[in-house]
């Protein structure tokens, strides 16, 4: 008889786990729900709850959401959960319906196999860099993906003319406008299909839930899905207020709205390990309860996976991300120099504004340079007539800060192409394909000639030379990066140690130059440093 059992029990076992759910860690448990009952509206009348029990035991309680037919129409009777698992092992998890609704319950298999690499947090042990779940350093390669309207053209084609070539390229990051769409249905790319829909609203204004586009979630997620398979993350830029961009407002929403779609929104997205930024708007003050610090505490309230999340500050001198609501900081690189606007102007493409901008903005989080205004050639060229040089230097300013930042080298606004001399900047007929290589240039020093997440801004060690115009980054001790524009020369202060690898960088080209070695047998010493031209920028790097 226990044979029997026993035998019994094994097959119970194998009829399981063939008929089991294996998710990989950090990527999306789904499952979809069928409710019959009658609500006047499916969106607001009901909530569905659901609660996992990690294999540990811990307890996330959590909302899954109304689905419409799902297939992106908004008539039907089907609700999805989903869920990113982070522990590796087997889950269950209990549904409920606020109404009394008759629940339920299941289990997946969280597998190592296919593993994503989890969310983008500030560093903990560095928090002036990123890393994913607070541990795994990661220098963000930015790249600003502006095509709003791209999420309703042919996907495979946005796969293999946009991102395709981006992540070849190394980018593991994109700042766009498409998350989430509020507007701009115009802005796609010219040179690709023609888009299938331009009704690319979420929701009309004044009828949040009479008119929420299903449609539109469904493409936005086909897009952060598949980024998300790439462990490309994905920075909101626009956020949650069309109103700067004529879409709807979202002062205008009540209380009770603002709640309820920050916990839809939530429950739809935040199970995509690659959000990489909740965002209210572009260049906004920070300290609003009816705006981006109402919408930064609803994002606490209901993300239990604690994406990152902040507001672009426009003028980050004063600023407002010491607020536990924000996680990192947004900023532009503007009232560095002057509160008066017009003697402000004229520094915009300045590298040296970009580079305060960062550190001012430092407040032991992450900085993110989201909009410097030499770093789009989309939009700001036109406005502050940046040179690529002053992009390349600008990008470089960034990093000496400490700081992240995204770029882009296509042209237009509603005349977006992937290709040729305004498109991306991956084809010789693009003048700005010269900046690409150097964005890859940086990005190969901060990756493999230093480890960036061990250091710091430090200017301070630097003198003889003109201010603000030679920057710093070090471990000191241990290893020392200097950015020196045209060759200029400087004085560098180093800490006691042997230094094996001494070499100057070309950040135009990529070029070497040894420096020999130096051996600094007192406490400290200062060094002077002449670059080996000065009809370039220098990269100096000394590492123990």
């Amino acid at each position: 008889m226990n044979l029997k059992l026993s035998f019994l029990a094994v097959l119970l076992l194998r009829v399981f786990f063939a008929n089991s759910v294996n998710v990989p860690q950090y990527r999306v448990f789904e499952h979809q729900l069928v409710n019959n009952s009658e609500y006047s509206n499916k969106f607001k009348d009901v909530d569905l709850k659901v609660q996992y029990r990690s294999p540990s035991g811990l307890l996330y309680n959590f909302y899954g959401f109304y689905d419409g037919d799902g297939k992106g129409g908004s008539e039907g009777t089907i609700w999805k959960i989903r869920f990113m698992p982070n522990e590796v092992g087997t889950w269950t998890y209990t549904y409920s319906w606020s109404d009394g609704t008759k629940g339920g319950n299941g289990t997946f298999e969280c597998v190592e196999e296919g593993a994503g690499k989890g969310i983008l947090k500030p560093y903990a042990k560095n928090p002036h860099w990123f890393a994913y779940n607070e541990t795994d350093p990661v220098w963000l390669k930015s790249y600003y993906e502006t095509g709003h309207s791209s999420i309703a053209q042919d996907f495979d084609w946005i796969k293999s003319n946009v991102y395709t070539p981006l992540i070849e390229a190394g980018y593991n990051h994109l700042q766009v406008n498409w998350l989430l769409s509020l507007c701009c249905s115009e802005q796609y790319y010219k040179d690709g299909p023609k888009p299938e829909t331009q009704d690319l609203t979420l929701y009309e204004e004044g009828d949040l839930f009479g008119t929420m586009n299903l449609d539109v979630w469904k493409r936005m997620e086909k897009h952060l899905g598949w980024l998300n398979e790439k462990d490309v993350a994905v920075h909101m830029f626009l956020g949650v207020d069309g109103s700067k961009n004529d879409g709807p407002d979202w002062s205008k929403l009540s209380i009770e709205e603002k709640d309820w779609f920050v916990k839809y929104m939530v429950a739809r997205l935040a199970p995509y390990a690659n959000v990489a930024g909740w965002n209210y708007v572009w260049e906004v003050p920070g300290n609003r309860e009816e705006a981006e610090l109402g919408f930064a505490r609803l994002i606490c309230k209901y993300d239990i996976f604690k994406h990152l999340c902040s507001y672009e500050d426009e003028f980050p001198r004063d600023n407002e991300f010491h607020r536990n609501e924000y996680s990192f900081a947004i900023v532009e690189n503007h009232e560095i120099t002057s509160k008066d606007r017009n003697m402000d102007r004229v520094y915009w493409k300045e590298p040296w504004t970009h580079h305060m901008a960062c550190k001012v903005a430092y407040v032991g989080k992450p900085v993110f340079m989201s909009e410097g205004n030499a770093l789009w050639r989309r939009f700001w060229q036109k406005l502050t007539h940046a040179t690529q040089d002053e992009l390349r230097k600008s990008a470089w300013a960034c990093a000496t800060a400490g700081a992240s930042f995204t770029w882009c080298g296509h042209a237009g606004e509603e005349a977006l192409f992937a290709s040729g001399s305004e498109g991306l900047p991956f084809n010789d007929e693009n003048p700005y394909s010269l900046s690409e290589k150097q964005i890859g240039i940086l990005a190969e020093v901060m990756n493999n000639e230093i480890q960036f997440y061990n250091m710091k801004p430090h200017d301070e060690l630097l003198s003889a030379c003109p201010m603000l115009e030679v920057y710093a980054l070090a471990e000191p001790g241990k290893q020392y990066l200097v950015f020196s524009p045209d060759g200029k020369a400087f004085t560098l202060e180093i800490e006691k140690g042997n230094y094996s690898t001494v070499k100057w960088i070309d950040a135009k080209n990529g070029n070497e130059k040894s420096a020999g070695k130096i051996n600094i047998s007192d406490e400290t010493k200062k060094v002077v440093f002449n670059a080996p031209s000065t009809t370039s920028d220098w990269v100096l790097i000394l590492k123990n």
